[in-house]
């Protein structure tokens, strides 16, 4: 796509200026509601000057602060009117009611997560069978290709391995021992991308097993987005356990809770630690070495190169099809450079 590789990062228009929440879409009252936070980019010049882009997410959680700054900027090189929404927590219904409503608002594009395979996709067939065109990003699920939109974000049980084969690496050098348990953490059980992400971990220790000689095994854990809550299953698991827990492979960002834990109970070292996600308190875990190390999905990608995609679907009009995100690596030996990068979204 050469249209979009020619276009710089450095030459993004800053003008893109955010509104207060409460400048939601004015189609429906419930986004008037403090629950559904909302930005509004306002329009500059640009080839496609005037065209209206809503973005809904399923959580606006911090994960989301650069995938959000990814669409803005490009929203504001092509002119775009852009809103960035979503519920301050996972909450199905409510981001089906924000998708309903970002419809009502008559965008010409929207890019919507599709976080399991079936609540979403009433709003995405409404939009698609109405001419307005639509992008998923972040999480797609499942069955998505049949519904004749495109997608940037993660393969998850390819990531999944990733983390998997490096969360057996770390254990083995934390522990200098060749078996134990490895406990995978799931904060939204249900959730594709989770899912898949649990999946691919252990697939990646099987694959780490037979190719290193270690016979590690893995558990699930069921933890939470709420620090108390997760930090008490983390601590219920490891009193059950003791010292066979060689590993902790968390789905998402919930390693932060881990490294929270070991560091109250003076227990960091004792084994590996390891998740997705590059926010705030995980790079921070990473330099104090209370995180071994975390996978990055380049969330900027998942804002920019989906509007990208839209604004390709826009004119000259070419179909979308998958972007893979990826899956970086962030330890003690590029966190500082990584830091740096992200702090650019705090």
């Amino acid at each position: 796509m050469a249209t979009n590789s020619s276009m710089s990062r450095r030459s993004l228009l800053r003008g893109g200026s955010l509104a207060s929440a409460g400048l939601l879409l004015a189609a429906c009252s419930s986004e008037k509601e403090p629950s559904a936070s909302s930005s509004r980019g306002r329009a500059a010049d640009g080839p496609q000057k005037g065209k209206k882009v809503i973005f809904v997410v399923h959580d606006k959680n911090p994960f989301f602060a650069p995938v959000q700054r990814g669409f803005e900027d490009f929203g504001a090189t092509m002119g775009w009117d852009t809103q960035f929404i979503g519920p301050p927590a996972p909450d199905t219904q409510k981001t089906v009611e924000l998708q309903a409503s970002a419809l009502s608002a008559k965008p010409d594009g929207v890019i919507f997560t599709r976080i399991d395979e079936t609540s979403f996709d009433a709003n995405i067939k409404r939009a698609t069978s109405s001419g307005v065109k639509v992008i998923l990003s972040n999480v797609a699920s499942d069955g998505y290709e049949k519904l004749g939109v495109g997608f940037v974000g993660q393969n998850f049980v390819n990531a999944g391995d990733a983390c998997g084969r490096e969360i057996a690496k770390c254990a083995k050098k934390r522990t200098g021992k060749s078996d134990g348990v490895i406990v995978c953490g799931n904060f939204a059980p249900g959730s594709t991308a989770l899912e898949q992400r649990i999946q691919g971990i252990k697939q990646g220790v099987e694959a780490h097993n037979k190719e290193n000689g270690t016979s590690f095994t893995t558990e699930v854990l069921i933890t939470s987005t709420d620090e108390s809550k997760a930090v008490a299953a983390i601590d219920a698991k490891y009193a059950s356990k003791k010292d066979k827990i060689v590993g902790w492979a968390m789905a998402a960002f919930d390693h932060q809770y881990v490294a929270t834990w070991a560091k109250s109970k003076n227990l960091v070292g004792k084994f590996a630690v390891g998740g997705f996600d590059l926010i705030q308190p995980v790079l921070d875990g990473i330099k104090d070495k209370a995180i071994d190390f975390s996978l990055g999905q380049n969330p900027y990608a998942q804002g920019w190169i989906a509007a990208a995609l839209l604004a390709e679907e826009f004119d000259p009009g070419y179909p979308a099809r998958t972007y893979d995100t990826g899956a970086e690596v962030v330890n003690a030996a590029n966190v500082d450079a990584v830091a740096t990068r992200e702090a650019r979204f705090a």
